[in-house]
């Protein structure tokens, strides 16, 4: 019975000795069965996200989501007007032209016959001239299909909407042309300066919102300040497409 006792209490003490060995060279465990009550059931669906424990250290770093597609750049405006949100086209306003008669008011001298045609671009009037009523500037040219006198011309145009879709215009400015001076002659206006006053009047009507027609008559001469001064009158029907 002794010898009995004796070895369980010599067991003990190994077991005991032996733990407190293998604690001393592992170091000590603690074993946290609340670990896996935040394990999801293997057969269970998706579940909102808990918060993470805080004795458990920092959360694990949440894997990387499905790349985003980079979106694809604007298609580019190919259009005859490009885009009218940029450069130059933003800033024209509307183009008109048409088929003008010639030198014909009886007033004046009747030297050059023939038909002119006539192309204007008109531009949006910018903010310093909101002080003068905000007349858009305007730049044309008209040629002389008989070889006559022909133009190029600026300026400004002052424009007024009334009864219903009628409007009126004024246009100022000035013109250099390629017809003559001081030559005395029965075929050729006489005009006395090279560049010269451009006054011009509109009336018109216009239709679906873009599109106008009008009647057009334009005046241009030296005012007086050369020799000669007989001064150039051109008048017919003009057609207009704002942008």
């Amino acid at each position: 019975m002794k010898r009995f006792m004796a070895g369980i209490a010599a067991a003990g003490l190994f077991l005991t000795g032996g733990g407190a060995a293998f604690e001393a060279v592992a170091g000590p465990r603690h074993y946290d069965i609340g670990i896996l009550m935040y394990q999801p059931h293997p057969f269970a669906g998706p579940v909102a996200p808990t918060a993470w424990p805080q004795r458990l250290g920092p959360a694990p770093a949440a894997p990387p989501g499905p790349a985003r597609p980079r979106p694809r750049p604007a298609a580019e405006d190919t259009s005859f007007f490009g885009s009218t949100g940029e450069g130059l086209w933003a800033a024209i306003s509307e183009f008109r032209g048409g088929i003008l008669a010639h030198d014909t008011v009886p007033t004046l001298t009747h030297k050059e016959p023939g038909a002119d045609i006539n192309l204007e671009v008109l531009f949006h009037s910018p903010d310093f001239l909101g002080v003068i009523g905000s007349p858009r500037p305007h730049l044309g040219f008209t040629v002389n299909t008989g070889g006559d006198t022909s133009q190029l011309y600026a300026g400004l145009t002052w424009e007024w909407d009334f009864w219903r879709n009628m409007f009126a215009s004024l246009a100022l400015g000035g013109a250099i042309h390629d017809g003559d001076i001081d030559v005395r002659s029965n075929d050729k206006k006489e005009l006395g300066c090279r560049m010269l006053f451009r006054a011009a009047v509109e009336l018109g009507y216009r239709f679906r919102q873009r599109h106008g027609i009008s009647l057009y008559i334009d005046h241009m001469s030296n005012g007086g300040i050369c020799d000669q001064n007989e001064g150039l009158v051109l008048l017919g029907v003009r057609y207009g497409y704002r942008l």
